[in-house]
């Protein structure tokens, strides 16, 4: 048992020219596993989220746990369902956190201290049942948002304002009639943007011939592209 302690504390050393890591990782108990301090870096579980969350960088909740995001409170109306309010709690001990992904919980709402992550570059909240995502519009360093598979009508338009760090926004598979009027004018302000609207009624438009269909290039503009129907 020493010998393994010891050695456990030689590998998080070795890791070697980041002391202050090293001590975070020793203080939790991990140096007894031989595990190098970067390993606090990412979290699969909420329950993995020690109180120290500082040094976290990654959170990542996929579906298939459901228990992670479900709600136990006996006062909240979705007790027994999917919630926020525990993601909620979480967030106030992650502040540095860069990546979130929660897709696949049935989320209905995104919680308002989601904007607390002033460091955050990565969203993806892919496969929930939101309709609204006004709290995102406040992520000053936000690069990379998925949101495909919700029941999306419709954007605010502050998401405006993340033009100058968004680079890829992918909206497929919601419920947008038409074209959300704001993202003309990330277009505008950020040509590079990815955008991708697949999937929605918007970006569907199949000429009645049955010779042409036309579908959305990334950037949500639709090009022609011939497709072969066979007739019967």
């Amino acid at each position: 048992g020493a010998a393994a302690a010891a050695s456990g504390m030689a590998l998080v050393r070795a890791a070697g020219s980041t002391p202050r890591l090293a001590g975070a990782a020793a203080r939790c108990g991990y140096a007894s596993l031989g595990l190098q301090a970067r390993a606090l870096s990412t979290a699969t579980r909420l329950s993995q989220v020690r109180a120290d969350g500082e040094l976290l960088e990654a959170l990542v909740l996929r579906g298939d746990e459901k228990s992670d995001l479900m709600c136990v409170n006996m006062m909240c109306e979705h007790v027994g369902g999917p919630c926020a309010c525990k993601l909620a709690r979480t967030i106030s001990r992650v502040p540095n956190l860069r990546r979130l992904e929660i897709p696949g919980h049935g989320l209905e709402f995104l919680p308002d201290v989601l904007d607390e992550l002033a460091e955050l570059e990565h969203l993806d909240v892919s496969h929930n049942k939101l309709t609204d995502l006004s709290v995102v519009s406040r992520l000053p360093k936000l690069k990379t948002l998925r949101a495909d598979g919700n029941a999306l009508a419709a954007l605010p338009a502050e998401l405006a304002a993340l033009a100058g760090s968004l680079s890829e926004l992918s909206l497929r598979d919601n419920r947008f009639e038409a074209e959300p009027p704001v993202l003309a004018a990330l277009r505008e302000a950020a040509p590079e943007m990815t955008i991708d609207l697949g999937g929605n009624a918007c970006a569907a438009d199949v000429e009645d011939d049955g010779l042409t269909a036309r579908r959305p290039a990334r950037g949500g503009r639709t090009v022609p592209v011939l497709a072969y129907i066979e007739t019967r």
